[in-house]
């Protein structure tokens, strides 16, 4: 399946560290492919109930700038990596997160363009 969006690393804004980390996260895409599919229904199921979104939308989301899609993809970033938060008790403030799209330098994802505008956070630079 093609890639829809690149990696993206993220960090929660300094009042929500104590709660949710202080480090950067990484929301990749790819790590999906490894999830079994109940647990993909699983994901949509509470994405859908709390945001009306599924993991395909909530990338879609994500590139138009959106807060859902914002949310979701910190949401998925932490449980990609260990961290399971039930979406309904996830309430960071993303607009004070920092956010950097990870260049991406596979042939896969050379045909895809990044997103416009990744987040709303205070930082949107490229990583290499």
């Amino acid at each position: 399946m093609a890639r829809v969006l690149p990696p993206v690393r993220f960090r929660f804004g300094e009042p929500d560290r104590e709660q949710y980390g202080d480090g950067w996260y990484e929301f990749d895409e790819a790590k999906l492919n490894e999830l079994r599919a109940r647990e993909l229904v699983a994901i949509d199921k509470e994405l859908g109930a709390e945001l009306g979104l599924n993991v395909l939308t909530a990338l879609e989301s994500f590139m138009r700038g959106e807060t859902a899609g914002g949310l979701a993809i910190m949401w998925l970033g932490l449980r990609l990596n260990g961290t399971t938060v039930p979406l309904a008790d996830f309430d960071p403030l993303p607009m004070l997160a920092e956010t950097k799209v990870v260049k991406d330098t596979s042939t896969e994802a050379a045909d895809v363009d990044p997103p416009d505008s990744p987040s709303s956070g205070s930082d949107t630079s490229t990583e290499d």
